[in-house]
């Protein structure tokens, strides 16, 4: 979701999960009795956070080993269900029918690394940023404009919101698309592809996890020829657009984590804590 064009519990930690498939994935510890909510809003069930998981670590999954709810929107999830007294339920959801579920009140948050777009605020509730994502390529000699890219063999996430500005700068028959991050990257290792155009975190997740040197991630800066390709991001957990007392709580407690610290020990615990992801600049 992040790149497509479409807890009481401690606050850094994840959220143990009854089950990894199914429309339940799992619940959080009870609260205590006497916790006291920083906002009074409605949810979908009282005294419950009920949040759709789309599987894109570093962002949001299901652990098919633990049966945790893990990532950084995760832990975000925790904290502000933290500040609020809410019990965290977390539920699977598939691309295709998340938006359907928050607009037809089924959930209250949408768990992806979901990109803040005016598109995408025209149909769902958008907060303010909880952190940032740019775009950056990864090849084996650093290509930091498009004009580097030029004459390359490029990959990117099918659907991506970069897809097609790549394509019209680039030529359709030159960049190629890919499933996940994790198959795309191993290409551009395996030099199948000469060079990918990915998103941060991911990159920087995927590279360390499959233990892969000899890549560089490169900031793609913003040029002219490309004037559709955002190079930066807000990043979000989508609510229903009519739930407008929900998104006044969620800004109040988003600005808090930034405030106290937390925002930045979030990402830090994913290696995601530098400057542009923090604060977007």
């Amino acid at each position: 979701m992040a790149r497509r064009t479409m807890a009481a519990v401690a606050v850094l930690g994840t959220l143990s999960l009854a089950a990894c498939s199914g429309a339940d994935a799992g619940t959080s510890p009870a609260v205590a009795a006497d916790c006291k909510p920083a906002h009074t809003f409605p949810t979908v069930k009282p005294k419950t956070l009920t949040v759709g998981v789309i599987s894109s670590l570093p962002y949001s999954a299901v652990n098919p080993v633990s049966q945790t709810w893990e990532g950084i929107d995760a832990e975000f999830g925790a904290a502000i269900a933290a500040k609020e007294c809410l019990t965290v339920t977390a539920v699977a959801v598939g691309g295709a029918d998340a938006i359907q579920s928050l607009n037809a009140g089924k959930i209250d948050l949408l768990s992806a690394g979901a990109y803040i777009t005016p598109a995408r605020g025209e149909v769902v509730g958008q907060t303010d940023p909880l952190y940032y994502q740019y775009t950056v390529t990864v090849s084996a000699t650093p290509a930091a404009t498009i004009d580097a890219l030029r004459g390359r063999r490029v990959g990117a996430l099918s659907g991506a919101a970069y897809v097609e500005p790549l394509r019209a700068a680039l030529g359709a028959d030159r960049v190629r698309e890919y499933p996940s991050t994790s198959d795309l990257l191993a290409d551009v290792k395996n030099n199948r592809v000469e060079a990918a155009v990915a998103a941060s975190a991911e990159a920087r997740y995927q590279i360390d996890k499959s233990g892969y040197s000899g890549l560089q991630v490169t900031r793609l800066v913003p040029g002219a020829a490309t004037p559709d390709l955002q190079p930066i991001y807000g990043v979000d957990m989508p609510f229903a657009k009519t739930n407008t007392e929900f998104g006044k709580a969620l800004n109040a407690d988003i600005a808090a984590l930034r405030a106290d610290g937390t925002t930045q020990k979030i990402l830090a615990n994913w290696k995601q804590d530098d400057s542009l992801t923090l604060n977007g600049k």
